[in-house]
């Protein structure tokens, strides 16, 4: 699937929304393909959506639909009133720290477990490795070159 088609499956309201092409493009332009591999569309449509998920919440432009105030907030509710409608949500500690406002929405907190997902750590030897020339280890990394 492409990144609109993703973002008509989980936010059709938002899919209509005149500005579409243009921050589909945007966030094509901030996403490695070369880290996301086969799931950049799915990070490029999560990232098109935490930006109107954003908005929502501050009240900007909420899409075709406007009754979907609140759509996308993350974290624990702290306070909330019921006259006039107001909430108040709790970020994750360590997630905001790290990511920053990716954390406030729901398609961001999916992004960070996206990027999270697509982290390799780092190897500093293989068991298949062709010998180093030099002393016939196995060693991916010489520190005596």
């Amino acid at each position: 699937m492409n990144a609109l088609q993703i973002i008509t499956l989980r936010a059709p309201q938002w899919a209509t929304d005149p500005r579409i092409d243009d921050l589909i493009a945007y966030a094509r332009e901030i996403t490695s393909c070369e880290a996301f591999g086969q799931s950049t569309e799915q990070a490029i449509a999560l990232r098109v959506l935490h930006i109107f998920a954003l908005e929502a919440q501050r009240g900007g432009n909420t899409g075709a639909d406007s009754t979907s105030s609140g759509q996308g907030h993350a974290g624990q509710v702290t306070s909330e009133t019921e006259g006039q409608l107001s909430r108040s949500f709790s970020s994750g500690s360590n997630a905001s720290k790290r990511y920053g406002a990716l954390s406030t929405t729901v398609y961001g907190q999916e992004l960070i477990e996206l990027i999270r997902g697509n982290v390799f750590n780092p190897m500093t030897r293989m068991s298949n490795a062709a010998p180093d020339t030099l002393n016939n280890s196995a060693w991916l990394w010489n520190p005596f070159r």
